[in-house]
């Protein structure tokens, strides 16, 4: 009898045990500058580094302290096979509170919300909702260093970080794995038409260290107007050293410019100075339309960006990173953006 007793005693002990071990899980992170601006031409209209939170606002001698990304996500096994995700993002350049563009209110946005269907086969899952891209996610992920700059498809708006949709994944094996979304092509925004987007990617790993990576992208659109991307990306990783590139080529099928194509070639790499300090460079060249009057002005002319900072591991999930990011112009006359900051990271 007193068995018994102590079993319904402990009863709401074991029940509420077993729901702890399923309680959604929490995570995040910020990262953000001290930025100096030490020179911008007045005269270019346009802001290259569009990393800087007040977007629009580059002058020479401008320095403020900023942040320019804070996640908090959380995530949720509704069932062995079924994973749900919601995160939501501060961004400055996209604030939209009092008139946007960083002019009113800091706000949020919903960034992802999906539901992930694993194992619908073997080494296969669904993901349905607002989720990742490949041409930019996967490519942040290869690289890293987002908090320090965008990749250049991300940084020229080549193409969305976002899209609200339906994905399947597949790995094959260790060293192949490919997937497609098939999406709104409306970003993390409400859809504006009836049109749709479609991403497709394939992945080979043919070493551990060696990654190359194929990206396809097609947005549909009226008339036979449509919007094409591929890219493809090569990085070789260890524990003392990265180096790899980046190249796409697009092309917009426009009825007022017929069809405008641009295209970008980037180049990363770091080594590691000590096991807690890494070097880090970047060169980018884009070129915003192949057109033969191209560097009449700014906004068309080819532009290149040369990126060194430094990378200090304060602690696991700490860094600072002091950078100065250079972006000069092809056309006659102009003169470079020169950008000096102090970076930090934190994520939990």
């Amino acid at each position: 009898m007193k068995k018994i007793a102590l079993l319904i005693l402990a009863l709401p002990f074991f029940v509420s045990l077993t729901n702890a071990q399923n309680l959604p899980t929490f995570s995040g992170l910020f990262f953000g500058d001290y930025y100096y601006v030490v020179n911008h031409d007045n005269a270019n209209p346009v802001n290259p580094t569009s990393t800087l939170g007040n977007a629009g606002k580059l002058e020479k001698g401008m320095g403020a302290f900023d942040y320019r990304r804070i996640y908090l996500t959380a995530a949720y096994n509704v069932a062995p096979d079924f994973l749900a995700q919601f995160r939501l993002e501060s961004d400055p350049s996209a604030s939209s509170l009092g008139g946007g563009n960083n002019t009113g209110k800091l706000s949020t946005m919903i960034k992802d919300a999906f539901i992930q269907w694993k194992n619908v086969t073997q080494g296969g899952n669904i993901i349905i909702g607002l989720q990742g891209t490949p041409q930019i996610n996967m490519a942040e992920g290869i690289f890293g260093y987002r908090p320090i700059e965008k990749t250049i498809e991300d940084l020229h708006g080549i193409s969305a970080s976002r899209d609200l949709g339906v994905s399947f994944n597949q790995v094959f094996s260790n060293q192949f794995k490919s997937g497609l979304l098939i999406g709104n092509n409306s970003g993390n925004g409400v859809p504006t038409n009836k049109y749709k987007a479609a991403y497709l990617y394939l992945q080979y790993n043919p070493v551990k260290e060696l990654t190359i990576l194929l990206n396809g992208q097609y947005n549909d659109g009226p008339a036979g107007l449509n919007n094409r991307i591929i890219d493809i990306i090569a990085n070789y990783a260890n524990k003392e050293f990265s180096i790899g590139g980046q190249y796409f080529a697009n092309g917009v099928s426009t009825s007022a410019a017929g069809t405008l194509q641009r295209n970008g070639l980037s180049l990363n790499g770091w080594v590691a100075l000590m096991d807690n300090l890494h070097l880090v460079a970047r060169y980018d060249n884009y070129v915003p339309t192949t057109a033969s009057n191209k560097n009449t002005n700014y906004a068309t002319a080819t532009q290149s960006l040369i990126m060194g900072a430094i990378d200090w591991t304060v602690e696991k999930n700490v860094h600072l990173m002091p950078n100065v990011e250079s972006v000069s112009f092809g056309n006659t006359g102009s003169t470079a953006d020169l950008l000096a900051r102090v970076t930090f990271y934190v994520s939990f």
